[in-house]
């Protein structure tokens, strides 16, 4: 199971149709590929929170484009989509204490799934997940 440490963007924006539209164009412009996101409503606004290929290039492109970005440290894994691969994954970090804070992922149902997940110790949380794979 591929694991990586990655930078996960979180930015604000008004809660309107186009404004999560305004971030990702920016991002396919600049070349940045965005590997996952998740978009929410918060109070009169909305935040989404994406982890870019190229952390660089994402900064420069937000800075660019006016946009403020808070940024976190997450894990990011690859594994086989299916029925339990989810809990095989979330089985390591529970046995090793790890408290998962924030998470998102998706799957087509078959194939590889993708991941994030927002841990406190993201080097404790590497070393469970890769000690049983």
């Amino acid at each position: 199971m591929p694991v990586k440490i990655r930078t996960e963007f979180i930015v604000s924006f008004p809660n309107r149709p186009g404004e999560l539209n305004k971030v990702l164009e920016a991002m396919a412009k600049a070349g940045v590929n965005v590997l996952a996101f998740c978009g929410w409503p918060e109070g009169e606004g909305s935040k989404v929170s994406f982890v870019p290929d190229h952390d660089e290039k994402a900064r420069k492109t937000l800075s660019s484009a006016g946009l403020n970005a808070r940024e976190s440290t997450v894990v990011c894994f690859t594994g086989p989509s299916g029925q339990g691969s989810g809990t095989k994954l979330t089985s390591k970090l529970a046995k090793a204490g790890i408290n998962i804070e924030v998470s998102y992922a998706t799957t087509v149902g078959e194939g590889e799934a993708l991941a994030v997940l927002g841990v406190k110790d993201v080097e404790a949380a590497l070393k469970a997940i890769e000690a049983e794979s």
